[in-house]
């Protein structure tokens, strides 16, 4: 009888745990959702009532090898809560980051409001108008819970742990500026 138990533990585990994945990758799609709502409200006279604050970055540098490339960023950033001690700080909700070389890079993070990590990355890397490559991570707590499809080492698109750093390096960017701004 307990040998069973055993088993039938044992076979329905991993049903629980997609489960669970499935669960997590529902609410982060709903918190994606909430993003690009706040998102579509900049440059209009309504950003504020909404949340929609916005930090913007451009640089074009011509690397030796690489040539000439482009940076398009854009942080869509939320502010603090007021009961909080991160009042009137802001802290990012959404990147969406453009690439511009040889091939066309697309990236977005989405962060979770409550914790500011990175819960989601989107990369699409194209040229003139055809998707070569897409790939979606999703993450709970730094840690990579699903990948669509598998990471397979492209040269364009980053890997969960790249896409990690460069996370924890707008944060730190995002902080120095409420350091410099405040």
């Amino acid at each position: 009888m307990k040998q069973i138990f055993i088993l039938a533990l044992v076979m329905l585990l991993p049903q629980f745990a997609s489960a669970q994945t499935d669960k997590k990758v529902n609410a982060i799609r709903e918190k994606y959702a909430h993003a690009q709502s706040v998102a579509k409200y900049k440059d209009t006279d309504e950003w504020m009532e909404h949340g929609a604050h916005f930090l913007t970055m451009k640089s074009q540098v011509n690397y030796a090898g690489a040539g000439n490339v482009g940076e398009d960023i854009e942080v869509i950033l939320t502010l603090g809560n007021y009961e909080s001690d991160d009042f009137n700080r802001v802290k990012p909700l959404l990147v969406r980051q453009s690439t511009t070389r040889s091939t066309k890079v697309y990236r977005e993070m989405l962060f979770d409001e409550d914790t500011s990590r990175l819960i989601f990355c989107y990369q699409r890397v194209g040229t003139d108008g055809y998707d070569i490559e897409e790939l979606r991570y999703y993450f709970d707590n730094g840690k990579l819970i699903m990948s669509s499809p598998k990471y397979t080492g492209s040269s364009y698109t980053l890997s969960p742990s790249q896409v990690l750093k460069s996370a924890d390096a707008l944060k730190q960017m995002i902080k120095n500026y409420n350091d410099f701004a405040n």
